[in-house]
């Protein structure tokens, strides 16, 4: 028999909004497997609470089920497996340990294949006499598995038909999708998860209490607290709806994590419980930045704490050495000017050669700046020569970088004179220290430009084709990298 009025009453209070989908489920899924669907498919948008309806109603119904999270598994060996096992284990019927020699003697392999599986399953119900009881699979988000397993769910369908045994066998497959080509022509009963409109979820999520106060001097279960609480529910929603649409888990999560923050005042004591609109006021950036809707639900691997956002060339900090000074390179000869290149990069002192104006150029140009009295960061970066990014890149890599200057003078176990013949050595190997012969720098150069860090351009000219080359970060993230290196790159940047 299906669930009684009282039964169906209690549930539909528990799942809101869900009336008509539980009215459907209840006239395919039977206690009786006789008047139970071989197969239900359940589908809808994502993040409706279909998987949360259907094993709420299972539980109240009484059967046996066993839930499969199909994106879980790589292969269809491995779906299968988990759907023998998991049904084993929740039939209560006696059983020994799983995937052993003796079990792997008794049922074979038994996810080869869907009639490998077919025959395991066969053998465990002989065994055990389990025909009577109803047992629901359910397959959910099937359309999310790692492999094609469409074919799979054509056989899952006709699981009854495969074997006279299985007949106390209902599978319930849940997707987000259309039906696939292998089933499409099958007569399986269908249940349709509507989207959830705007007051459906602030009824939902007012109704959840997600949150609480944990403040010694308010009571959760005051009236002003559940007032507070629904109020901030539906700012969430009014605000971020446009963005998330009826996605139940995104608004979740919403939810839970800036309620912390939202009451900061509260917790305070700078504002009462009763001011909401003053905490809204407060808190406004809360719901207008970006960050909230792009980095939702991205939790780092290694803290296990939310993704924060990074600033000042945060995107380029885990660069190798090398390329972060080929960075600092290609940006002081895209912003820098040719001219000073020997003025800077040499250790030969060079007089600056300054032209003066003539009198009837400074009359004309009173009053305007010129190109020249511009700061180059200002400007937009130039192509340049790979031959002049290498060279400065020498440069700058040989009197600045880490391994090549590290010095033992300020060592005291160093008295004698073999610290002043080390020191002659290296400088030696310094001075004579080329980078492109230690480093395949063209590697790390296809991959500065496939991150977009770097572009290039192509001469039309036939006869003199040449590839030049351009810095596309700015100065933030340029004197960020300098920083992360202790490279002066301001001091290189103030003669342009």
């Amino acid at each position: 028999m299906s669930l009684t009025l009282d039964e169906l009453t209690q549930l539909k209070k528990q799942v809101k909004e869900r009336d008509e989908e539980i009215d459907l489920l209840n006239a395919f899924i039977n206690k009786n497997p006789r008047l139970s669907s071989p197969c239900v498919i359940v589908h809808g948008y994502k993040s409706i609470g279909k998987t949360f309806t259907v094993t709420k109603f299972l539980k109240a119904l009484g059967t046996n089920f066993s839930t499969i999270n199909c994106d879980e598994c790589v292969s269809k060996k491995i779906l299968l497996r988990r759907c023998f096992d998991k049904i084993r284990i929740d039939s209560g019927c006696p059983k020994g340990s799983l995937n052993t020699r003796n079990d792997l003697a008794k049922y074979g392999n038994n996810g080869d294949s869907f009639s490998t599986f077919v025959s395991a399953l066969e053998l465990f119900v002989e065994e055990f006499d389990y025909k009577l009881e109803h047992h629901v699979l359910l397959l959910d988000r099937f359309d999310q598995c790692f492999e094609y397993v469409n074919d799979l769910l054509a056989g899952f369908t006709r699981l009854r038909e495969s074997s006279t045994l299985l007949q106390n066998f209902t599978v319930v497959v849940i997707i987000s999708g259309e039906d696939p080509k292998e089933i499409v022509t099958l007569s399986n009963p269908h249940v349709y998860f509507k989207v959830y409109n705007e007051s459906q979820i602030i009824s939902i999520l007012q109704e959840s209490r997600l949150c609480k106060f944990n403040i010694n001097d308010v009571s959760d279960d005051s009236t002003e607290s559940i007032e507070f609480y629904n109020q901030y529910v539906k700012a969430i929603v009014d605000m971020l709806y446009p963005y998330t649409g009826s996605d139940m888990s995104l608004l979740i999560d919403f939810t839970k994590r800036l309620w912390d923050p939202f009451i900061e005042p509260i917790r305070q004591g700078r504002l009462q419980i009763t001011e909401f609109v003053k905490c809204l006021k407060e808190g406004i950036h809360l719901f207008t930045n970006e960050d909230v809707v792009s980095t939702s639900g991205v939790i780092e691997f290694k803290t296990l704490q939310w993704e924060k956002q990074v600033t000042h060339g945060g995107h380029v900090h885990d660069l190798p050495l090398h390329s972060k000074f080929f960075l600092l390179a290609s940006y002081l000869a895209s912003y820098g000017s040719y001219r000073n290149d020997l003025h800077k990069y040499s250790k030969v002192k060079v007089v600056k050669y300054k032209k003066r104006q003539s009198t009837k150029a400074t009359s004309v140009t009173k009053g305007h700046m010129s190109k020249e009295s511009i700061d180059t960061r200002l400007l937009s970066a130039n192509y340049v020569d790979l031959e002049r990014i290498l060279a400065i890149l020498s440069v700058i890599y040989r009197n600045y970088a880490p391994s090549l200057n590290h010095s033992d003078k300020d060592e005291l176990l160093y008295m004698d004179d073999r610290i002043i013949e080390d020191e002659e050595k290296k400088e030696s190997e310094r001075s004579k220290f080329t980078l492109t012969r230690n480093i395949d720098l063209s590697n790390q150069i296809a991959t500065l430009f496939s991150l977009g860090l770097l572009s290039k351009t192509n001469s039309s000219d036939i006869l003199t084709a040449k590839v030049r080359w351009k810095c596309n970060i700015d100065w933030k993230t340029a004197e960020g990298i300098a920083k992360s290196v202790d490279f002066p790159i301001s001091d290189f940047m103030m003669d342009d």
